[in-house]
Parts: C-alpha cells; structure tokens; sequence
C-alpha cells in the first residue's frame, strides 16, 4: 500500500514538472518567433523590449512669448502692494494737516501741486501713503508728549517722507527707462534674461519700500495706541474727583428724604380727610343761621 502511495506521488510531481517545462518551451518559441519578426522588419534586436519614449504632441502649444510667465508675476505684485498702500492709508485717514503730504508731493514733482497723479500712479502711491501716515501721527496730541524724546523713539517723520518719495521716484524712472518687454528680440535668449532680471530686481526695490512703508504704518499704530491710553488716563483723572463715597450717602440720603416726604404727604391727605369732614356740619349750622 505504502509503495503504490510513493508511486503515485512520484507520477504526480513529474507530471507536473513535464507541464512547467512545456510552457518553458512554449515561451520560449514565441519569444524567439517574435524576435525574428523583429529582425524581418527592422524593428530592433530581439532582446530589446525597453518601454517607448513617450511621443511628443504635436498639436500642443509651445507658448511664443518668454515674457508672459513675467508679466503675470509683474501684475500679481503690483496688486499686492497696491492693495497694501490702500491699506496702510485707509487706517491713516481722516487727517487733519497736510504738511507731510504736501511734503511728499513737493519731493516727487519738484514743487508741481500734482498729487492727483501720484494717487493713480502704482509706485507714485507709496509717497503718498508715507505723506498721510506722517500727516496722521502729527495729529495725535500724545506725539507731543515729552516721552517719545526722553526716550528716544521720536520718529523724524520728514525725513523718512522724504526718504521714501525720493527712493519711490527713483525707481519710477527706472521702470520707465526699462520701459515695455523688448518683444521684437524675444528669440534672443540674452535680452530675455537681462530684461526679466532687472524687472523682477526694480520690482523687489519696491516691495522694500513697501515694507519701509508698513513699518512706519506700524509706528503710527503705536502712537494711536499710546493717545488712547493718554486719552484713558485723562479720562479717569478727571472722573476721579466724583466722590463715589460721598456720592453714595447723598444718593441714600435722598431715598430717605423722598420716603418722608411720602409719608409726610400721606398724612396730610389723612389729616386734610378728618378735618375738612368734621367741618361739614358746622358749615352747615353757620348756612342755617344765615338763613335764619
């Protein structure tokens, strides 16, 4: 019994080795069929079966202009810093001087009164956002304060208005000597690259001079913090001579008072009741007897 087992298993391990070595051979013939066919046709050795190169579309769009990448980059930080001035100036309006920003204009035009064209100017809008946060932090009473000098944090507004304008206007005329991208020489590599650099290197001059800008925006936020506190403290002093104290026995006092006039008044009206009955009858004698 046990040899008829060992046989069986036997028969059944070359069976299926005959099956592996069939496909083997199987595998092989087309293999090597297909390699021929290849051969026939030109289309390679046999043993090359590395994957293809992905084909290139030739209906996609190859953009013709090296500069367009640079403008929308050009266009997003101007929005931003134009976005940033209006901020910086919406938090330094109402102003009630205007000896900075006249300041402000004067540097730009050399004494021409043009400040409208500077506000639709994107880089001429960093003058004038300067001149409105210098204009609003002298107006605060608290910049008058002997702290800021005592300590020496006193800002000199003109000179950083000055500052600004003057670098401001600087780099306007450097943009327009730039002027517009050169796209009659986009096919040279060389005007391309030096026109991107130097766009995009006046363009982060301006984001410093945003930054210059911002920071004096954050100067003028902590004069406004340290007027409120000013105003705080002048508040309560003057409030401090109500006598809370004083004020509070007179209020019980006067609750008292209006409760005795309270009864007072109720025993009038009683009092006023009973006498003007007890008069009736002796009216009515004193009308009989004029009668009579």
């Amino acid at each position: 019994m046990i040899k008829l087992l060992v046989i069986v298993v036997v028969a059944a391990a070359i069976a299926i080795a005959l099956v592996v070595i069939g496909s083997w051979v199987v595998s092989g013939v087309r293999s090597l069929g297909t390699g021929i066919g290849r051969l026939v046709r030109g289309d390679g050795t046999a043993g090359d079966d590395r994957p293809e190169l992905p084909a290139i579309d030739a209906s996609a769009e190859v953009p013709d202009d090296p500069f367009a990448q640079l403008a929308d980059d050009l266009r997003a930080a101007r929005a931003r810093r134009w976005s940033r001035c209006r901020a910086i100036q919406e938090f330094a309006e109402p102003t009630e001087s205007r000896r900075y920003l006249d300041l402000a204009v004067d540097t730009w035009t050399g004494g021409s009164d043009d400040s409208a064209q500077l506000r639709n100017d994107p880089i001429g809008e960093i003058a004038i956002s300067a001149g409105m946060v210098a204009d609003r932090v002298s107006d605060y009473p608290a910049w008058k304060l002997a702290f800021f000098d005592l300590h020496g944090v006193r800002v000199d507004l003109a000179a950083e208005v000055v500052a600004l304008t003057t670098s401001a206007a600087h780099v306007h005329e450097q943009v327009a000597l730039l002027g517009e991208p050169p796209t009659h020489l986009r096919a040279d590599e060389d005007v391309v690259d030096t026109y991107t650099a130097k766009a995009l290197l006046l363009s982060r001059r301006l984001d410093g001079l945003v930054e210059r800008l911002g920071a004096l925006g954050e100067y003028q936020q902590i004069v406004a913090a340290i007027q409120q506190r000013q105003d705080k403290r002048d508040w309560l002093d003057r409030v401090s001579a109500i006598d809370e104290f004083e004020n509070e026995v007179d209020a019980q006092w006067d609750v008292s008072e209006a409760d005795r006039m309270r009864a007072t008044a109720d025993e009038s009206e009683m009092l006023a009741s009973i006498y003007l009955d007890a008069l009736a009858p002796l009216a009515k004698t004193l009308e009989h007897r004029d009668d009579g």
